[in-house]
């Protein structure tokens, strides 16, 4: 989980090196990360009917290595095109180990121990990019651009050779499926699921909304703050670095808080809960003005804060009904959540807004599945009451 933020945060401070190395603005070194996003994005739907088909095991290591080889190809890297093409192999081999990890929380756990787990994997995701910008500065100092690549390569080493000794080796997910745990054998929904079954089914939808609206909040608040905080607000690179590292603390501290929400109150309100925080940070930011620095990182703090609450709880709710398919309905999930939340970014970038309006503006379309959830939770509740 881990490779796929850090293969952006790691290597941002060695964007002036690049830039001179390769003789390109930095609007074209800039366009790597695009590059990334969109491959790791794209492939996902790839990546999970293959780690359905295929296995755990195999996916994960196929991942691995291609992320490995990309990150050893962006050093052997002579013009700016094998560099993006090398991008986009990182973003593939990212998207595979990415799956794979979530789709083995589902295959192994349930419920509210599948949500505790997400969570906590959502708390070491954000905690990469609190510390890979300083690490890849020690490593441009230590080795030039290339340093940070080198580092990515050799940890994707080390993960494929423990995936090789620890990972249990399965063929195929579905060929393991306990056919008792079916409720009809013929079922192909259960044995056979397919796209259509994903996209039809309710809860998944309203869970992959949320996640994909908060990320997409999430996004658009790494867009626009060296923005309202350096450019408006007149903080120094240090004092932004530090900001951001600080969000990058409530994130984890929210991570570490959310398994005890879905215990206390359970999973639905846990998301609700998250979503709402996240509405309400942007209902703050409509009432600031530009160059209340502090203001905004406090309430984007709500806003980090707000999608690790939720992300766990949503993503286990999203997967829960597709034991059978977790791979695919993970690929499905994440495609949705990274491209969907990537188009947010953009198209709110073009309403001609401010920078922290922007953000307000995406931050307040976590209302929709707070109201979504809250008309499933009475539905349930009502079919509940006629059936005692």
């Amino acid at each position: 989980i881990p490779l796929g933020p850090l293969a952006i945060d790691v290597y941002l401070p060695s964007f002036p090196q690049m830039i001179e190395a390769f003789a390109v603005s930095d609007s074209e070194i800039r366009q790597t990360i695009s590059i990334y996003v969109l491959a790791l994005g794209v492939s996902q739907l790839i990546a999970g009917p293959v780690s359905d088909r295929k296995g755990r095991k195999f996916s994960a290591m196929f991942g691995l290595i291609m992320y490995a080889v990309g990150s050893l190809l962006v050093v052997a890297s002579s013009s700016l095109e094998i560099l993006y093409a090398a991008r986009a192999l990182q973003g593939v081999g990212a998207s595979f180990t990415m799956i794979t990890a979530m789709a083995w929380v589902r295959d192994n756990y349930e419920g509210d121990v599948a949500g505790k787990w997400l969570s906590y994997m959502g708390g070491v995701t954000s905690a990469v990019p609190t510390i890979a910008p300083l690490i890849g500065s020690g490593l441009v100092l230590l080795w030039g651009w290339t340093g940070g690549f080198y580092l990515m390569a050799g940890l994707a080493l080390l993960l494929f050779i423990m995936s090789a000794v620890t990972l249990q080796s399965k063929k195929s997910v579905m060929a393991t499926v306990n056919v008792k745990d079916t409720v009809d054998v013929k079922d192909t929904q259960a044995l056979k699921c397919n796209v259509r079954d994903i996209l039809s089914n309710r809860t998944f939808l309203v869970y992959s909304l949320a996640n994909m609206l908060s990320f997409g909040a999430l996004l658009t608040y790494i867009s626009v703050a060296p923005i309202v905080a350096i450019s408006e607000g007149e903080l120094s690179q240090v004092q932004f670095s530090l900001m951001f590292g600080v969000i990058g603390g409530v994130q984890i501290l929210a991570s570490l808080i959310a398994p005890r929400l879905m215990k206390s109150f359970g999973r639905r309100n846990t998301v609700r809960f998250g979503a709402t925080v996240i509405t309400v940070g942007g209902v703050g930011l409509l009432f600031i003005s530009s160059n209340a620095t502090n203001a905004f990182f406090a309430l984007s703090a709500l806003g980090a804060a707000g999608f690790s609450l939720l992300s766990g709880s949503a993503t286990s709710l999203a997967l829960e009904p597709f034991k059978y398919c977790a791979g695919l309905a993970t690929s499905i999930d994440g495609f949705f959540r990274m491209i969907g939340g990537a188009l947010l970014v953009v198209v709110s970038g073009v309403l001609g807004v401010s920078s922290i309006s922007t953000l307000a503006i995406v931050m307040l379309l976590s209302l929709l599945p707070v109201l979504l959830i809250t008309v499933e939770s009475r539905t349930m509740h009502r079919a509940d009451s006629r059936l005692n």
